[in-house]
């Protein structure tokens, strides 16, 4: 019969199906009871949901626009807890302090009389030893001082380089000629001589200390020639001792 029903589509056929899922929807309500209501819902090809947007649209900004205004009607005025900006000037209050005096203290009590001891001879003994006060602002005192004040420009000694605060510094070093004699020997030694440097950084005197006697007189003239940086002691240009040593070498 189901058969038939199927095939041979009518009136008989679409009772049949509809019977058909009563009979199953009230086998599933028996197995599990509940409480929702169930409508039955049919499907609209023919409806159009885009009518409706338009309306939608403009319930929800009028429901926008009305929040808004309500909520500037209830909250007139909003007074932030930070402020971001400029700290406050701090004010400061002066007090007047009157002026504090020293209250001037009672005069000390005398002070005691010592008895006097003597022997060999009889005194009253009444007699006692006064205080004696020495009044330091009355005696004379003569504080100028004796004689001429010599203030005169430093002394022209000339100092080692041990004794003077700013040593003098080489700014040009010549090299000395090596002498023909000692070339042709190859011989090589070194010369150490002692300069003064005056005030302006020039060699005033040169002595030698050591060294072999064929490079002293090549040594003197190179020291000769040498330039420094004058030296300073409390401020003033100084001369000054130097202890230099001149290499001769072939290499």
């Amino acid at each position: 019969m189901k058969i038939i029903h199927i095939r041979f589509n009518s009136l008989l056929t679409v009772l049949a199906s509809s019977r058909e899922r009563q009979e199953k929807f009230r086998r599933l309500l028996a197995d599990r009871r509940t409480r929702v209501t169930i409508r039955s819902r049919i499907r609209n090809p023919e409806m159009d949901l885009k009518k409706s947007y338009a309306k939608r649209m403009f319930q929800s900004a009028a429901a926008t626009l009305g929040s808004c205004l309500l909520f500037f009607l209830v909250f007139p005025e909003h007074h932030p807890t930070v402020v971001m900006g400029s700290p406050p000037t701090p004010f400061i209050q002066v007090s007047h302090i009157p002026e504090t005096t020293q209250t001037q203290r009672p005069p000390p009590p005398p002070r005691p009389s010592v008895p006097l001891a003597v022997e060999g001879e009889d005194v009253p003994e009444d007699v006692t030893i006064e205080t004696t006060e020495l009044d330091l602002d009355s005696m004379p005192l003569d504080l100028r001082l004796q004689g001429p004040i010599a203030m005169g420009p430093p002394s022209d000694d000339p100092l080692d380089i041990s004794e003077i605060e700013y040593k003098p510094h080489p700014i040009r070093i010549v090299a000395p000629e090596y002498p023909r004699s000692a070339h042709k020997s190859k011989q090589e030694g070194e010369v150490r001589v002692r300069v003064l440097v005056d005030k302006k950084g020039n060699v005033e005197k040169v002595e030698v200390l050591s060294g072999p006697e064929i490079f002293r007189e090549a040594a003197v003239e190179a020291a000769r020639q040498f330039r420094f940086r004058p030296g300073r002691h409390e401020g003033e240009r100084r001369k000054v001792w130097m202890i230099m040593p001149i290499n001769f070498s072939l290499k």
